[in-house]
């Protein structure tokens, strides 16, 4: 379970990033997390609710925001939405490994007081 250790380093990163800007708590967590990327949102949400526990981000908000997973076609020049399996553009059905979005996992937001 990867997700585990995701979750450590988003709330080091984050709690770093608040005593950097004076924030004694912090209130939200949103992260951008693209559907390639093979995280599973519900272990993170379960991650976080264990790990945060007694850092300054306990009982924060916390936001997983899914990114579409996109490509574009070399040959045609169009965007069209791909999954593991079929990257085909629905043009000229060649296989694109352009992929655009959708192995993003990143901090995207961090709030606190």
């Amino acid at each position: 379970m990867h997700e585990v250790s995701i979750v450590q380093n988003v709330i080091e990163i984050a709690s770093k990033k608040a005593e950097e800007n004076n924030l004694k708590k912090i209130n939200k967590i949103s992260l951008r997390v693209g559907e390639l990327s093979g995280v599973m949102e519900d272990s993170l949400v379960f991650a976080f609710n264990c790990v945060s526990k007694g850092t300054a981000a306990e009982g924060a908000e916390f936001e997983i925001v899914k990114v579409e997973a996109t490509a574009e076609c070399e040959k045609c020049k169009i965007t069209f939405k791909v999954d593991h399996f079929n990257k085909l553009c629905p043009e000229c059905n060649k296989f694109s490994s352009n992929i655009i979005t959708g192995y993003e996992l990143l901090i995207y937001t961090i709030e606190g007081d």
